[in-house]
């Protein structure tokens, strides 16, 4: 699920048997008459006030099968390259970054975010050097609790 059409056609040339909705990930998730086994959230839930955040997170958790995979990277508080420092803030670890709202997670965060439900397989603050300059973030690789 993207809003960007360009990012789909990507994302289906990479995965091309995968299934792809292109909607905000506020609206209401896809119909699946049995729940999804695999969600990937990559760099995507960073956009949101906290409880918009643990309400979003807790919408994935429900429309996965029990046991169901969550793939998720999130912006860490060490990514000062890309706004975790010296912008307005809205709320803690909440920016206004050229004019976008950006979330930046701290280890008490990702783990407060995955508390309930979930059962948490990795968890690990990494730099990718994907980008201009390095980039931190957390990545979190959970299943969906019984």
């Amino acid at each position: 699920m993207d809003r960007s059409g360009a990012s789909i056609a990507l994302a289906k040339l990479a995965a091309p048997r995968a299934r792809f909705h292109r909607q905000d990930v506020r609206e209401p998730f896809p119909e699946s008459s049995s729940g999804y086994a695999a969600v990937v959230a990559s760099l995507v839930l960073h956009y949101f006030s906290w409880q918009e955040t643990v309400e979003l997170v807790e919408r994935i958790r429900a429309a996965l099968l029990p046991g169901g995979l969550l793939l998720c990277r999130l912006n860490s508080t060490h990514d000062v390259h890309f706004g975790a420092q010296g912008h307005a803030e809205i709320e803690e670890n909440y920016y206004l970054v050229d004019g976008e709202p950006k979330r930046f997670f701290s280890e008490a965060t990702t783990r407060a975010l995955f508390a309930n439900g979930w059962s948490v397989e990795h968890m690990a603050e990494k730099v990718v050097d994907r980008y201009v300059h390095p980039k931190w973030l957390w990545e979190v690789v959970a299943n969906r609790a019984p």
